[in-house]
């Protein structure tokens, strides 16, 4: 008869303990949650009963086989716990990795949304932005998405967020004309002229100048760096030149008291005497210069760009004008240009007129003409003689055409020696 220990081995020698994977995964993290205060002698107490456990197999079955399938299994369950405990550790990692990128996104979105600009009465007003995006976010803070709002920016508002500035452009002015400028805006404006000097204009101010300088006149502002920023622009032109000559003495030549004057321009001429604008346009002129005393004969012109300028000559005159009429005559003379009295300047103007000759004695006329050829001889009409020798005599011409600024009446003595 078999051996009974001999009967138990051959039974058991093709047998396995059944391995329950999850079972010894429980097992595993009981043990390893247990912190340091727990029993020290229920650590012994399992200790040994796992080992007396190992032994009893060993002995009972007689082989190795048994404890070593054991060991690879734990090998195997501790290989898998240390992977899943890497996945865990790595999936806590990434999630506060994306936690912490949320954040800086939502403080980089809160930095730039601080402050929300709004257009109300032409200032800038700031709007605190909600409480949950301005705020901190914690890892327990539900992550969401951030809510952007379009503010439309009102068109009086410029890109540094100053009210934008009204500016009228001037006209093209001439050198040396007065210019007035108006800022109707609420701070102030510059005007840098070509030669870069500066005209300050304040707040609803008028600048009133002289443009002495030729060129580009620039209207703008300053900006933060100090560069000046021209809105609108205006040109100043320098006129055309002109130059007036004249005579220096008066021509008699057609009986009247002329002045020849030139001027030279290119362009259409305006004539003045005396500041007074008279009917002459060419670039040649002669003035009449009746009355004794001084006279600016003045020419002024205007170019393609409506820039006027002038030129003058100023002329003395020493005595009135009085028809060149001689203050003596000798009826008995041998030369016969003295023997007769006629003003020469009758002889000399195509112009009716009427002379008289008066006594002064009795007021009587003693002679009268419409004629420049019957020349008074001396001869009292009413008595038929020669008046006295060494006598003073009245004479009187009405002109019928008298020219532009000429009196119409003329008198003056004449003496029969």
């Amino acid at each position: 008869m078999r051996n009974i220990e001999d009967l138990f081995k051959e039974s058991l020698k093709n047998h396995e303990l059944p391995y329950n994977k999850e079972a010894w995964s429980k097992m595993n993290k009981k043990l390893d949650a247990r912190n340091s205060g727990s029993s020290n002698g229920l650590k012994w107490i399992l200790g040994a009963a796992g080992a007396a456990l190992i032994v009893a197999t060993y002995l009972f079955m007689g082989t190795n086989e048994v404890p070593e399938k054991v060991q690879a299994q734990k090998i195997q369950t501790e290989e898998e716990e240390s992977v899943e405990t890497n996945n865990e550790i790595q999936i806590e990692a990434t999630e506060q990795s994306e936690m912490e990128v949320a954040k800086q996104q939502i403080n980089e979105e809160r930095s730039a949304l601080s402050t929300i600009v709004t257009d109300c009465c032409d200032e800038v007003v700031k709007e605190p932005i909600a409480k949950e995006i301005n705020g901190e976010t914690t890892s327990e803070t539900v992550l969401q998405q951030p809510v952007y709002r379009e503010v439309a920016q009102s068109p009086l508002v410029s890109e540094e967020g100053k009210s934008s500035l009204h500016f009228s452009t001037p006209k093209d002015h001439c050198l040396n004309q007065a210019f007035s400028y108006s800022n109707t805006n609420k701070e102030m404006i510059y005007v840098l002229s070509p030669q870069e000097n500066i005209e300050e204009i304040a707040a609803n101010e008028t600048l009133e100048v002289k443009l002495d300088e030729k060129g580009i006149y620039q209207i703008g502002i300053f900006n933060q760096e100090e560069e000046f920023t021209a809105s609108v622009s205006f040109k100043v032109h320098e006129a055309q030149s002109i130059q007036v000559t004249a005579d220096d003495y008066l021509n008699f030549e057609n009986g009247l008291p002329e002045l020849n004057v030139q001027a030279f321009s290119d362009n259409t001429l305006s004539w003045y005497v005396n500041n007074k604008k008279v009917a002459k346009s060419g670039k040649k002129e002669n003035f009449y210069l009746f009355d004794k005393g001084s006279y600016a004969i003045k020419a002024m012109t205007k170019d393609a760009n409506g820039c006027q300028s002038s030129d003058k000559v100023s002329f003395y005159v020493e005595k009135n004008y009085n028809l060149l009429a001689v203050n003596a005559f000798t009826p008995n003379s041998f030369d016969d240009r003295n023997t007769t009295f006629m003003p020469f300047a009758l002889t000399t103007r195509n112009t009716p007129f009427k002379m008289i000759i008066i006594d002064p004695s009795n007021g009587a006329v003693i002679f009268e003409t419409t004629s420049a050829s019957q020349a008074w001889q001396g001869v009292n009409k009413n008595t038929g003689e020669l008046v006295k020798e060494n006598t003073s005599f009245v004479w009187k011409v009405v002109l019928q055409n008298p020219e532009q600024g000429e009196s119409p009446e003329y008198m003056g003595t004449v003496v029969r020696l």
